[in-house]
């Protein structure tokens, strides 16, 4: 896929991954205030700029705004009980409920976008290839001239596309046993590599002879990915779609729960956990896209179901200008029976959405320079 097909892919994926995550958070917010007889004085489709305004229907004004992703909510003093009407002026559990309804929404939508992936799009990988994603220094791979991002087609001059087993596991065993049988031999490894960023692979075949001594368990010298590269379709039925489903949210839930303890045990790299913002969502998004003569469309709905969680978790994080930021001053006033000064809770909340945009605009730079790749 060249460079200008991936920026037209690139919006579509855009809206279609994040409009929609968006939305649904804002409309959770937006029909539990109603509930709650909350004044609310706009919905807003899409992000400010304003381009019209649609209509009114009671007190709640409809617009449509320039930037064409998720909606917003805006209500009466989220700050301010002066006026009875205002979110700030409803009981405890009001507040609660209104906060907590966005990133309800997004797990019931993330709950329903897997379901509908293992329905309807569900694929079984048949057969994969090896991907390097890193050589180790004055290694027998770095003495071939392999490279981080090379996929193996060959070797010794014979494909080498490995087939999956009934049990769906992938292994490297098939590439370590192939070199260790090489050892003091000419060998041959022909690859795939992108020879930039855009350009479509091209075959190179890098030859040498091989120590006659290897490392039994790491005997090139990389750390290696699995690329799929046939699939076929599977059938679920709607009970095991609903559990495999469930099965997905634990694990997106899990993950995000075991996070800091992986990263304190060095079990998985900063590099690993790094966040992204919308432009590595949507490179993510595209990479998934691109492989879809392969494997279906499976993989990218699968990841809109996992980023619609992830939305959702990130929101009740307790920090603030977040739901879960604002959730802990209700729970904070609870436990202590007595209100924090709103006007300090402005101050709290002011500040930390301006340490989250700076923390946005951070990470928006990582995904330019630094970009995440999948291929």
């Amino acid at each position: 896929m060249d460079v200008l097909e991936t920026l037209v892919l690139g919006l579509p994926v855009f809206i279609i991954l994040l409009g929609p995550l968006m939305f649904v958070h804002e409309l959770g917010h937006f029909l539990v205030a109603k509930w709650a007889g909350i004044r609310v004085e706009e919905f807003g489709m899409g992000l400010p700029p304003r381009m019209v305004r649609l209509f009114q229907r009671g007190e709640t004004e409809y617009t449509l705004n320039w930037l064409p992703i998720g909606a917003f909510v805006r209500m009466t003093g989220e700050e301010d009980p002066s006026d009875p009407r205002s979110f700030a002026a409803q009981p405890k559990r009001w507040r609660f409920a209104v906060l907590f309804a966005g990133p309800f929404m997004n797990f019931a939508l993330g709950f329903v976008v897997l379901t509908i992936a293992y329905l309807a799009f569900a694929t079984q990988p048949t057969a994969f290839r090896y991907r390097v994603i890193g050589v180790q220094p004055n290694s027998v791979a770095a003495m071939l001239g392999v490279q981080p991002g090379d996929e193996i087609i060959a070797v010794n001059g014979k494909p080498f596309e490995q087939p999956i087993g009934a049990d769906q596991s992938l292994s490297a065993s098939a590439l370590r046993e192939v070199v260790l049988q090489s050892a003091g031999q000419p060998f041959t490894l022909e690859v795939l590599r992108s020879p930039a960023e855009g350009l479509s692979p091209q075959s190179v075949t890098l030859r040498g002879t091989l120590p006659r001594q290897l490392n039994p368990e790491a005997p090139l010298g990389v750390s290696i990915s699995f690329r799929v590269v046939a699939s076929e379709p599977r059938a679920y039925t709607f009970g095991e779609a609903v559990r495999a489903a469930l099965a997905d949210f634990a694990f997106v839930v899990g993950g995000i729960i075991r996070l800091p303890a992986e990263l304190l045990n060095q079990r998985i790299s900063l590099e690993q956990a790094r966040p992204v913002g919308p432009i590595g969502i949507t490179n993510i998004g595209v990479a998934m896209l691109e492989e879809r003569d392969t494997q279906g469309l499976f993989p990218f709905i699968r990841f809109a179901g996992f980023i619609s969680i992830l939305v959702g978790l990130t929101n009740l994080l307790p920090i603030p200008a977040l739901d879960g930021g604002r959730i802990l001053f209700v729970l904070i006033e609870a436990l202590r029976g007595r209100r924090i000064d709103p006007l300090r809770e402005r101050w709290v909340h002011g500040v930390g959405m301006a340490l989250l945009l700076t923390l946005s605009l951070a990470i928006l730079i990582l995904d330019i320079v630094a970009p995440i790749n999948l291929r």
